[in-house]
């Protein structure tokens, strides 16, 4: 039987391009060779799709490692993110810019406003209008966001020409905001899971309902988190400087959680453990 989860899959977009399943987060690695190590065994793993961000420092490092290990442009989704200092027209379409240098690309498959926080709320429309020109000029492939909620969404959708295609949010069993992911679900806006092991916090990854359902499995505790996450049709962003750990994060296949299985880690949610600021904070 064919699993619409499998992890060497894609998900259609609204705007009829395609995005990997599962992404390899590189927030925090910015060592050169550590990034690359990383990235050989990532990408032999089988993960293609790559997130990275201005704000994370490590641009041309991911570029560099691309051309070192000889890695196809077009067999790698690479995704960045507008620093939330760079929210203007101008700084945005600068920021853009710098990132193809940096990345050695002609083209960005995604970019994403980091964080909806502006001055002055027409800048982010002035953001969203010069990220809709890079599509337009055929630097990027498509845009999308990054810690927005269903007000900054709505705020977007009533002033754009391009829809975002995904909202990169904090998600994992002990902190979801299931308004915004079903709005975007209405939206048809993938969401994609940041923090998606809840930064190894042991109130998830200690917990008895994820723990016996990974025995029952014969799975580790973060492949029955991901497999959740996946599952809820959202992309989960794993991070991990291990080989064993990228490897295990990738192998997702070859089983799935039940309905009662599913309820049981959704009643997780009630913990409420965050561990970034709060976007519903920011004004519109």
């Amino acid at each position: 039987m064919e699993d619409k989860y499998d992890t060497h899959g894609t998900i259609l977009l609204n705007n009829g391009l395609t995005i990997p399943r599962i992404g390899f987060g590189t927030y925090q690695i910015r060592k050169k060779l550590e990034l690359e190590k990383i990235m050989k065994i990532a990408y032999e793993t089988g993960f293609r799709l790559f997130d990275t961000a201005s704000a994370y420092g490590n641009e041309k490092i991911i570029g560099d490692a691309i051309k070192k290990l000889k890695i196809p442009r077009n067999d790698v989704f690479i995704s960045t993110k507008i620093y939330e200092g760079d929210m203007t027209y101008e700084k945005a379409k600068s920021s853009i810019d710098l990132s193809l240098r940096k990345l050695q690309s002609e083209y960005i498959d995604m970019v994403l406003i980091h964080w909806p926080e502006v001055e002055k709320s027409e800048d982010r429309i002035a953001v969203w209008k010069a990220m809709e020109e890079s599509v337009e000029e055929k630097k990027v492939r498509m845009i999308g966001v990054s810690n927005f909620c269903k007000k900054h969404i709505e705020h977007i959708l009533q002033n754009c020409k391009i829809k975002p295609v995904v909202n990169q949010i904090e998600c994992n069993p002990i902190y979801y905001d299931e308004d915004t992911i079903k709005y975007c679900e209405e939206k048809n806006i993938i969401i994609q899971a940041y923090c998606p092991l809840a930064e190894w916090n042991p109130k998830l990854v200690k917990n008895d309902i994820i723990i016996n359902i990974a025995k029952n499995k014969n799975k580790s505790v973060s492949q029955i988190i991901l497999r959740w996450i996946l599952q809820r049709n959202i992309i989960p962003l794993p991070k991990s400087k291990h080989e064993e750990y990228i490897k295990q994060n990738f192998d997702l296949n070859g089983f799935s959680l039940t309905d009662e299985e599913m309820e049981n880690i959704n009643t997780l949610r009630s913990i409420n453990y965050k561990v970034d600021d709060d976007p519903n904070e920011v004004p519109v």
